[in-house]
């Protein structure tokens, strides 16, 4: 029997089409992928005491605060919180510099009160876990004196530094946790 040579084209086509659909790979199933959760904002801005006892030093005394020494590391925001979706959130406390620029301890701070809820104890060891690791130039007090006046105005030019002293210092911070558009951006708003 001859087969028209219309059936021979369907005919291998039918082959070559056979052939290809036995070396395809069946598709793979795999784990499905992680929930997306939102990203969290962490920022921080230190809060003014006016009871400071530096606010109130003898005019030969001057106070230099502690100045960071290195890029400070914000909080992470707690798993646990961020996938709560539990936010905003402020964690207020009052950190010590101690005489060799580390910061020596972390408790409440007198100037407000941090937000409670189910997430307060991750939020708290988040800040702590951070700022512990920021290193500062130490506070100083530095004596002076009054130097020559050499311009004869009647006052004088400088100050002389007679002495000075490492001093521990505190500083009160409040440290804010948003979720923002499911995304975030860590600023930092001293």
């Amino acid at each position: 029997m001859r087969l028209r040579w219309w059936a021979r084209v369907v005919l291998v086509l039918t082959a070559v089409l056979a052939v290809g659909c036995a070396h395809t790979k069946p598709p793979t199933v795999g784990p499905p992928p992680p929930p997306v959760l939102p990203e969290g904002k962490t920022s921080f801005n230190y809060i003014f005491d006016p009871s400071n006892p530096a606010l109130g030093l003898p005019a030969d005394v001057q106070f230099v605060r502690p100045h960071p020494m290195e890029t400070t590391s914000l909080p992470k925001y707690p798993e646990s919180a961020l996938a709560a979706r539990d936010g905003p959130h402020r964690e207020i406390v009052r950190i010590v510099i101690d005489t060799e620029g580390h910061v020596s301890r972390v408790g409440d701070s007198p100037m407000g009160r941090s937000d409670g809820g189910p997430f307060a104890e991750d939020y708290r060891r988040s800040v702590e876990a951070a700022v512990k690791t920021w290193r500062y130039d130490p506070g100083t007090l530095r004596h002076v004196e009054d130097g020559p006046d050499h311009d004869g105005d009647g006052k004088p030019d400088y100050k002389v530094m007679t002495s000075w002293e490492l001093v521990a210092v505190y500083y009160d911070i409040r440290f804010t946790f948003e979720i923002v558009d499911g995304k975030g951006v860590v600023t930092a708003n001293p």
